[in-house]
Order: C-alpha cells, then structure tokens, then sequence
C-alpha cells in the first residue's frame, strides 16, 4: 500500500506536469492564431491560381503542356512528406505516415519505383525505425515561412521532373480544419492536377506571349501549392498539440482529484490506528 509520504510526492509531480501541458497549449494557442490567419490569407490566392491557370488552358489549348500530362505509364514516383520536428501533437505524425504506408502498399503498386522524403525528424526517425531508405531528408521549415522559401523549393522539384528524375510527385501533409480536426492527404503536386475550368464566361485578354504568361503562371501555381502545404503543415501541428496538452491538462486534474482521495483516505486509515493504538494501551494499563 502506497505510503502518506509517496502519495503527497505523486501529488506534487502531477501537478508539476500540468503547469507545463497548460503553458505548453496557451503557446501553442499563441502561435495557432498566427498561423491560421497566415493560412486563412493563401487559401483564397491558391484558388484563384488554380481558377485562372484552368481558364488559361482552355483558351491555349495547350493540355498538352509537360507540366499538366499525365505519362500513360508513370514508372518513377516520389512522396514528399511534411512531419514535425517534435512530438507532444497527439496523432498529427501517425496518421499521415500510415496515410502513407497505406498508399504504398495498395495504390503505389502501379508504380515500378517510389522515393520517400521527409521533412520533419518525426519522419525521419520513423522510416530508420523501419530501415527504409528515404532519397533525402529535410529540415521542417521555421515559424514565419516566406513565399520566396516556396517558390525555391518548388523550382528545384520542377527542375528535377523536367530532367526526368521522377514522372509524378506527391505531397504528404495534414490539412487544417480546426483546432480539433486535422486530416492526412497526399496530394498530387507533378504533373499538375488541373482540370478544364467550364468556364463559359468571356475569355481572359492578355498582353505578350500567351505560352510564356501560361509557364509563369504555372510555376506560381506549383509554389503556391508549396506554400499553401507548409502553411496546413504548420497550422494543423498547433492544433493538434494545443489540442493534446489540453488534454493532458484535464487528465493530470483528473488524476489529481484521484490522488487526493486516496491521500485522505490514507491519512484516515492512519489516523484510525493510531487511536487504536492509544485506546489499546490505555486499556492494557487499567
């Protein structure tokens, strides 16, 4: 039976823990706000990207580009896959990398070699784990992450699909929904995922070259794509540990109501014998 003394020990180291899981979610509530209005701000520009470039297309006729068709027979394939760096975030790591592991065994099948790259230490330390080779393994972007960032980080992959390293590329992240509700997608990045737009309204009129405004609307696109992943990534990270340490808030309260019921339950029962004791010899010296 656990002593007076080990439980009022319990009792302080619980509530030690839950000071830090209750600062740990106001920070990370702190940086959610932040990060959910960076992330509210690029949804609507990656929309009209992708509204403009399909109108674009149409009016070109040029679904043909190498950007958006598809090879009838892609052979290479590559997984781009945004983790964190820490853990303390509930499922935000687990789910997305058995979202992953799900893809290679039914749908990646199709595909006669897939590369894995990580973006994250989570993701990295959870393929050696596993000894599977990752082609490479990044750094997770910091808090405050510029479009400049994406736009060099989407020109090195275009580079490489242009000299045929890979024929498609996906993007592993979670995408944001709210605080509570981040999902796993893996998305496809390359060949662009365009669809005609059915746009019946009256046609864009531009200046210059229409297949140069097309390719540099494109490469805005695929950045964008970038962006907009990085900014779930990092929002959805917030808010699934703000999530998970108000969990873990609640839980240390729960156990610290548990512990000091058996705390005065304990010095009750010593109490008790300790009169008993008295009574006891009080007795024997009648």
């Amino acid at each position: 039976m656990a002593t007076l003394k080990s439980i009022r020990k319990r009792i302080v180291s619980v509530k030690n823990t839950q000071k830090i899981t209750k600062a740990m979610k106001m920070v990370a509530a702190a940086k959610l706000r932040r990060a959910q209005r960076a992330l509210m701000q690029a949804r609507p520009h990656r929309d009209l990207l992708r509204a403009s470039a399909g109108r674009l297309l149409d009016q070109a006729r040029a679904w043909e580009h190498p950007l958006v068709l598809m090879p009838d027979e892609p052979k290479r394939a590559e997984i781009l896959i945004l983790t964190s760096d820490r853990g303390l975030c509930g499922g935000f790591n687990s789910n997305l990398l058995r979202k992953v592991d799900h893809f290679l065994r039914h749908d990646g099948r199709r595909y006669e070699d897939i590369r894995l790259t990580t973006m994250g230490r989570k993701g990295r330390d959870y393929y050696r784990a596993k000894n599977i080779a990752l082609k490479e393994s990044l750094n997770s972007f910091e808090e405050g992450f510029r479009f400049s960032a994406a736009e060099e980080f989407a020109n090195k992959y275009l580079e490489a699909f242009k000299e045929g390293t890979f024929d498609v590329l996906y993007l592993g992240f979670n995408t944001f929904k709210s605080a509570i509700s981040q999902d796993p997608v893996l998305q496809q990045v390359l060949p662009l995922d365009l669809k005609p737009s059915g746009d019946a309204s009256a046609p864009l009129v531009w200046e210059g070259n229409p297949q140069e405004i097309l390719e540099a609307m494109l490469q805005r696109y695929l950045a964008t794509l970038f962006f907009t992943s990085v900014l779930e990534s990092q929002a959805s990270e917030l808010g699934a540990r703000m999530s998970a340490m108000e969990n873990a808030t609640n839980n240390a309260k729960d156990m610290i109501h548990s512990l000091t019921l058996q705390y005065n339950r304990a010095r009750q029962a010593a109490i008790t014998t300790e009169l008993m004791d008295i009574v006891n010899g009080a007795e024997a010296l009648k």
